[in-house]
């Protein structure tokens, strides 16, 4: 548990304080001791939601890199990556194979110690990415 007697979040919403949105980033991390099942490093600003599914993983990556990014609605599409994934897998996963949905793509990654590791080279709008 944590506890910030400040505004910390709102004023990151509304202002986009990068060292208030890093703050709570490592707060997220701290409070999870540093078990989270998945980690995105690369350019650009990327929603990450990561469902699970009988037998496979999937990633939905959305794209909110944009000049108006915190003033909506979208203007311009900008492509951002490469982009370095880490998934945890699940025990009854191998976690070799991807399909990427919106490149219509095959891959495959590599496995370590119950992680699946690759790139994704560009994201336009979104990607979806399958983990089997």
């Amino acid at each position: 548990m944590a506890f910030l007697p400040a505004d910390i979040d709102r004023r990151f919403a509304r202002d986009n304080l990068p060292d208030h949105g890093n703050l709570l980033a490592n707060l997220v991390r701290w409070t999870a001791f540093g078990d989270l099942p998945l980690s995105v490093e690369g350019p650009g600003l990327i929603d990450c939601h990561l469902y699970r599914q009988p037998g496979r993983l999937i990633l939905h990556l959305m794209n909110l890199t944009n000049p108006g990014a915190w003033r909506q609605p979208v203007d311009e599409l900008i492509p951002v990556g490469p982009f370095q994934v880490r998934v945890k897998l699940q025990a009854d996963m191998h976690g070799k194979n991807l399909k990427f949905l919106v490149a219509n793509q095959k891959h495959s990654s590599s496995v370590k110690n119950g992680w699946s590791h690759f790139q994704i080279n560009s994201i336009l709008d979104h990607e979806v990415v399958v983990i089997t």
